[in-house]
């Protein structure tokens, strides 16, 4: 009995040898035909090493080869425009990521740590370019959860490099065309933490705004406003909240805040006029639309508004009349209508002189024209809408 232990031990022993080896032959046989370009036959290896054989699958570098193949097919497939290549495996992007995470956990000791972290650069890139890609053609959510994984791979612990805050502004403008508010919210949030742009400001109030909350939407630009030196566009939406809510007082202040940090600017002298016309109240809004027009004097809105503000005041001299007894006054207030409506029409040939094709500019012009009883003027801006 004893002489036969020795050789049954041999036997056992070899049959575990032999087994081993014609595995580890599949793995190297992966990594040639990969140098070979040889992809959908490497694919065919590794499918079998993964899906049909235990203890391969087990293996760390069985999914390194993996990874390896699909990130090589698909940067050689782009370079070569060759869809064959980088369609290897549906959503290939995902698949490199995927073996390469299972690599990593496989292995443990970090081994292939320094091998993955080079090719984890170039598919945080070139899930960025897919994610870019798809967003061009409106496919919001497809372009997320390509933006989503970039970021996700940026933040593995073998890479050591500064967060892409560009990353995660495309996957919140993915988020919010995609109707994925509270994804939207997640990363804006993450980027006004950072002071990344008065555009996150802007899309943080517009998603408050959606959502009638008006309270979060205000703190939101007021917050934008001092981070950004009153960045123009964010005051100017504040103004327009506030003037929605009724708080003229408050937004003429903001308007003036801005104005003093920024004399420069004609829109907010623009805007100072709105917010005074819009509220009645014209000789100020007048005021503020001549200095815009100083500031921009090729601007033909500005002196159509100058030209508005005259006629209401004019209109609103000749209703106030109907209530006054003497002859005297009325005929003294009648002037004063007719000099402001003098006033109207010289500024409105101010932007008739304007060489527009502004279809709002023209209408405005012609509107007004008409009103005034100006028949040449309104017929000559017909034939420009003609061209």
């Amino acid at each position: 009995m004893k002489r036969l232990l020795f050789p049954l031990l041999l036997l056992i022993l070899s049959g575990c040898a032999v087994f081993t080896p014609l595995q580890r032959s599949s793995l190297i046989g992966i990594f040639h035909l990969i140098e070979a370009n040889n992809y959908p036959e490497a694919k065919e290896v590794a499918e079998q090493m993964i899906n049909e054989d235990e203890e391969s699958s087990q293996w760390a570098r069985t999914w390194y080869a993996r990874g390896l193949l699909a990130h090589n097919a698909y940067v050689e497939g782009k370079r070569h425009n060759d869809s064959r290549r980088f369609q290897l495996y549906p959503d290939q992007l995902f698949v490199i990521w995927e073996s390469f995470e299972k690599a990593m956990e496989l292995d443990g000791r970090g081994r292939l740590d320094r091998q993955i972290a080079p090719k984890y650069i170039i598919l945080i890139n070139n899930l960025n370019k897919e994610g870019e890609e798809h967003f061009r053609k409106r496919e919001f959510e497809q372009a997320l959860t390509r933006f989503q994984k970039a970021i996700t791979v940026s933040q593995s612990p073998i890479l050591t490099i500064d967060k892409d805050y560009n990353l995660y502004y495309n996957a919140a403008l993915a988020a919010y065309n995609a109707g994925k508010m509270s994804k939207a919210v997640k990363y804006l949030e993450i980027l006004d933490e950072n002071n990344y742009s008065p555009n996150v400001s802007h899309l943080l109030f517009t998603i408050h705004i959606e959502n009638e909350d008006v309270d979060k939407a205000e703190k939101v630009l007021l917050d934008g406003i001092s981070k950004y030196d009153n960045n123009e566009e964010l005051v100017l939406l504040m103004v327009d909240l506030l003037f929605e809510q009724g708080d003229t007082e408050r937004s003429i202040e903001l308007i003036k805040q801005a104005i003093e940090e920024s004399p420069e600017e004609h829109i907010l002298f623009y805007t100072k006029g709105l917010v005074y016309q819009k509220n009645g109240q014209f000789r100020k809004a007048i005021e503020a639309y001549k200095s815009a027009a100083e500031l921009k004097p090729e601007d033909p809105m500005i002196f159509l508004n100058i030209a508005t503000c005259y006629f209401n005041i004019g209109v609103e001299i000749e209703e106030n009349t109907r209530t006054l007894e003497s002859n005297i006054r009325v005929m003294e207030e009648m002037a004063l209508s007719e000099q402001a409506f003098r006033s109207a029409e010289r500024w409105l040939d101010k932007a008739y002189q304007v060489d527009t094709r502004d279809q709002v500019v023209l209408l405005k012009l012609f509107e007004l024209y008409r009103v005034m009883g100006n028949t040449e003027k309104s017929r000559s801006i017909q034939r420009r809408f003609n061209k």
